[in-house]
């Protein structure tokens, strides 16, 4: 596959907001409203999709509507970044209508995260596009952000070269089910060093994707994998999957994120993440890293899906290799 790097952003640049998946609630009006505000403030011009506060059941308008925005910001020569506004369930839907020739013919930045899994993974399949996984406008842009983090965005969307990420020491939880959650940096979960193309997101969505012709290439890669709420009786059951569909057989590398809504109420039943992984994949030696700045109501890094990493466990180190935009 060839790679396909977009244009780096500049002040000045159009971005466009999207919502390909759940309909905005009122009472994240303000938070939208915040990230517009935050984008301006790095001398950016935010166009906003005419279906992005459209209602269609639980989602963000028609399948046709949410499309069509995605169609228009990609042929608008003007848009330099595509920006999701927030997750939800319901971008699988769009993946059959997409077109991806357009999206090919031009590239340009387009990143989401939560449900932004199911449409940044397969673009990326079908494009070659790198395409980045972190950034939304309501639950990042919206909300405050540590000095790293805004460093993080720079680096990636603006400049290009990222270089070491090293652990957020402002590190929090940003809702009251994760506020008190201690923070204990990055963790090696199994030793080792590993390097291979970013892929991954939020696991629920990345099952979703199997069983279609948009399921990722997973070999030689450096996966890295986030959820929203499934306590660790469904994660052993989502990662018991990623095993059975040989999923860890191709893999190089795994970085775990923040797995939000994990804890099970009975203490008794209740495990880490970390454990459990490692139980389920005794057979492997591939190494693993678990780090905090990734996932639901935590401040992400961003990950370029497509870019070439490297991760040494032992010395808890994960770096983006290359450009992640020209």
């Amino acid at each position: 596959m060839k790679i396909i790097k977009p244009k780096k952003l500049q002040k000045g640049d159009s971005v466009m907001i999207v919502s390909p998946s759940s309909a905005i609630p009122d009472e994240l009006k303000r938070q939208f409203n915040n990230g517009v505000k935050f984008l301006k403030g790095l001398g950016l011009k935010v166009k906003i999709g005419k279906n992005v506060f459209k209602k269609h059941y639980y989602s963000a308008g028609t399948v046709e509507e949410r499309l069509s925005d995605i169609h228009e910001a990609f042929a608008d020569k003007k848009i330099k970044a595509v920006i999701m506004s927030i997750g939800g369930n319901s971008a699988n839907q769009l993946l059959d209508g997409l077109d991806y020739n357009l999206i090919k013919k031009n590239p340009k930045i387009f990143c989401g995260i939560s449900d932004g899994t199911t449409l940044l993974n397969p673009i990326f399949s079908k494009t070659g596009l790198i395409i980045y996984h972190g950034p939304d406008l309501i639950f990042t842009f919206g909300l405050p952000m540590s000095l790293i983090i805004k460093e993080n965005l720079v680096k990636t969307l603006f400049d290009g070269s990222v270089g070491e990420l090293r652990p957020n020491l402002n590190w929090k939880g940003l809702d009251e089910l994760n506020k008190n959650e201690k923070y204990y940096g990055w963790q090696c979960v199994r030793k080792g060093k590993a390097n291979g193309k970013l892929i991954g997101g939020n696991v629920t969505c990345l099952t979703n994707l199997d069983n279609t012709e948009f399921r990722p290439d997973y070999k030689n890669k450096i996966l890295f994998l986030e959820a929203f709420s499934p306590n660790i009786e469904k994660l052993d059951q989502l990662f018991t999957h990623f095993r059975q569909t040989k999923v860890f057989d191709e893999i190089n590398g795994l970085i775990l994120g923040h797995f939000y809504g994990s804890h099970m109420a009975n203490k008794k039943q209740d495990r880490k993440v970390s454990n459990l992984i490692l139980e389920i994949t005794k057979d492997y030696s591939f190494p693993i890293l678990e780090i905090g700045e990734l996932g639901h109501n935590v401040e992400n890094y961003i990950f370029p899906i497509g870019c070439e990493v490297t991760i040494d466990t032992e010395k808890e180190y994960f770096s983006i290799d290359e450009k992640t935009v020209l």
